[in-house]
């Protein structure tokens, strides 16, 4: 019966139907999939708990950032970071950088990175000499602020795509017809983590909301507060990339509401006020 109904949403989608509640039944359905896709059940966990998130590869990566950010910021304040604040900060910039960007930087692996990292903490705590190399990944990791996006609109709909093929409800000849379904996927992402409120470990929430990069394209952001005193402090940084001009695919005014985020919906292929 399950997979009647998945075939016969793809097979409306693939007729070019657009309805939400098709993503939703499809997405709250596969992120149960063994073995699944990290995107595709953070965006139907997304859809199943839209006010506060309190677990998943979003809130992992927001909480990552703050991390990063709040020892950062520290040391305007504060001067040099202690031992115990460079390890927390080394962990988590550690998980934000990708592997391919961990090999740039350093020319190691992210295994080899951390071995590295760990080494040279040691002999900063004992105040030994760092190598070269040591020093480096100290430095950069521990007393650095990074961020990356969680994830983006193509990793999603090509993860969204492979399960649909896995579990028979996407004929794999129709992939590239299924193409033509992207776009909706992103809409669909974006309307659904907007105005979500991230609950972070600390007990701080991030609010997230859509957003335009800088070569105006749609995007979600999550702004993360970082420090309480003397007074708030909040970064905002981008979670979750699409390629979506956003003249095209956006009411404007739902990008200028700055105070709090607004209902949003999809008409047609745009995100509009609700």
């Amino acid at each position: 019966m399950l997979l009647l109904d998945h075939q016969r949403r793809v097979a409306r989608l693939l007729r070019g139907a657009r309805h939400v509640d098709d993503l939703n039944r499809l997405f709250a359905d596969l992120r149960l999939m063994k073995p699944g896709r990290a995107s595709v059940q953070e965006i139907g966990n997304f859809a199943a708990h839209r006010e506060e998130r309190n677990s998943g590869i979003t809130l992992q990566r927001v909480n990552d950032i703050q991390t990063s950010a709040r020892l950062w910021h520290s040391q305007f304040q504060k001067g040099t970071p202690s031992a115990d604040d460079i390890k927390r900060a080394g962990r988590a910039n550690l998980n934000i950088m990708p592997e391919e960007s961990i090999r740039e930087r350093f020319g190691i692996s992210r295994q080899t990175a951390q071995q590295v990292f760990n080494k040279g903490l040691r002999k900063f705590q004992e105040r030994r000499p760092l190598k070269a190399r040591e020093l480096e990944v100290v430095t950069t990791l521990g007393l650095s602020m990074m961020w990356e996006v969680a994830f983006t609109g193509s990793i999603l709909f090509s993860d969204f795509t492979d399960l649909l093929i896995e579990e028979g409800a996407l004929e794999s000849s129709a992939k590239d017809n299924f193409e033509s379904v992207t776009h909706f996927v992103n809409l669909y992402a974006l309307l659904i983590m907007h105005g979500t409120r991230l609950k972070l470990p600390d007990g701080d929430i991030a609010q997230l909301r859509l957003a335009a990069s800088n070569s105006n394209t749609l995007r979600v952001v999550a702004h993360i507060p970082i420090a309480h005193i003397p007074k708030p402090i909040t970064i905002s940084v981008p979670l979750f990339e699409t390629s979506l001009p956003s003249q095209t695919y956006c009411d404007p005014t739902v990008l200028t509401m700055l105070e709090a985020p607004i209902p949003v919906d999809i008409d047609g292929d745009r995100l509009v006020a609700l």
